[in-house]
């Protein structure tokens, strides 16, 4: 399998869940309370910064929610190379100031929250997988040499 695919795979492996836990919450209740366990940690699970599907809250907000799948969709279109670092401190600065300032004087809204994760998740991965790709290669490199 190659390397974008499992890239693909396990982002959106990731996203399933998180959409996939609320809509099983009533059918398969263990599942589901396991599934919020698990992505306490990464997340402050508060309900009102979090988007709900079918009446139940996603497992993670929606700032995380954003990371992800911007994660997924950066993981689709990503290269063996990363963008230059002012692309990534663009991309985090709406999120890092939207957070920011919602923890001194004015609460943000779910839509910023999404937009701004989206953002830095898209960009991020595009960070990520090149970091792979070239660890990756490396490694190839080793083991036929």
């Amino acid at each position: 399998m190659r390397l974008r695919s499992k890239v693909l795979a396990a982002v959106g492996v990731w996203c399933l869940v998180i959409v996939l836990t609320p809509l099983m919450r009533d059918r398969f209740p263990a599942f589901s309370a396991f599934m919020y366990l698990f992505f306490s940690p990464v997340c402050h699970q508060l309900p009102q910064r979090s988007f709900h599907i079918a009446g139940h809250q996603l497992p993670v907000c929606a700032r995380c929610t954003g990371i992800y799948l911007g994660a997924l969709i950066g993981s689709s279109v990503a290269s063996g190379t990363s963008p230059p670092r002012w692309v990534l401190m663009a991309a985090v600065f709406p999120l890092v100031l939207d957070g920011g300032t919602q923890l001194l004087f004015r609460e943000s809204n779910n839509i910023l929250r999404l937009a701004t994760g989206l953002a830095a998740g898209f960009v991020a991965s595009l960070y990520v997988y090149a970091g792979l790709y070239r660890w990756n290669n490396t490694r190839n490199e080793r083991i036929k040499g």
